[in-house]
């Protein structure tokens, strides 16, 4: 096994791109992991931000461009997201710029939203402008809250010399549960065919 200062050394090189990453596929899980890291001195508050709020960005607009280059079809396309299109579709017309604001903060709305006002013709500037404000938002909200997350765990457990190996280990559960979703998705795709 790789000694601590490999790992920190190889997360201080490579964390950022992991946020990234982690804001456009996941979400919250890994950025708010990466606030634990910022308080650890393991990455910088602002790059950590700016890595986050990049990958909510990118994410929301990929989202929103499938949604209108595809229309409809889109929706047909990824089952998982129609199923959520109903609890949506009725907010789009009287809250659209909220809900474009607002989708990355609800849990089961945040690819859904982008896909479903790319699809409903909303004007792509004005999505990009609010996707940008929100992601940013986001984005400090949740390494903050890791920041702080790690700030009181320091202080309820003392300093605890082993903490970003705790941390690497939720960092590798998180990621093979998501392995684990996706094959376990794929091969239900597959059964039903």
């Amino acid at each position: 096994m790789a000694s601590m200062s490999a790992w920190l050394a190889w997360l201080s090189h490579y964390g950022l791109l992991l946020v990234f990453l982690g804001a456009v596929v996941e979400g919250e899980t890994l950025v708010l992991l990466s606030g634990i890291l910022v308080h650890r001195g393991v990455l910088p508050f602002d790059w950590t931000v700016l890595a986050a709020a990049g990958g909510a960005f990118c994410g929301d607009q990929f989202w929103f461009r499938i949604g209108r280059h595809y229309g409809n079809d889109a929706l047909r396309r990824f089952p998982r997201i129609a199923r959520h299109a109903d609890r949506v579709r009725p907010w789009l017309k009287r809250r659209a710029d909220w809900i474009a604001a607002g989708a990355r903060f609800v849990y089961g709305t945040r690819t859904v939203s982008p896909m479903l006002l790319g699809t409903g013709g909303y004007p792509p500037l004005r999505f990009v402008i609010i996707s940008l404000l929100s992601a940013t938002l986001w984005a400090l909200l949740v390494v903050g809250l890791g920041y702080l997350v790690g700030n009181g765990a320091e202080r309820l457990l003392g300093r605890i010399e082993h903490l970003e190996l705790l941390l690497l280990t939720l960092l590798a559960l998180a990621f093979l549960w998501w392995r684990f979703r996706r094959w376990q998705l794929n091969r239900n795709k597959e059964n039903a065919r």
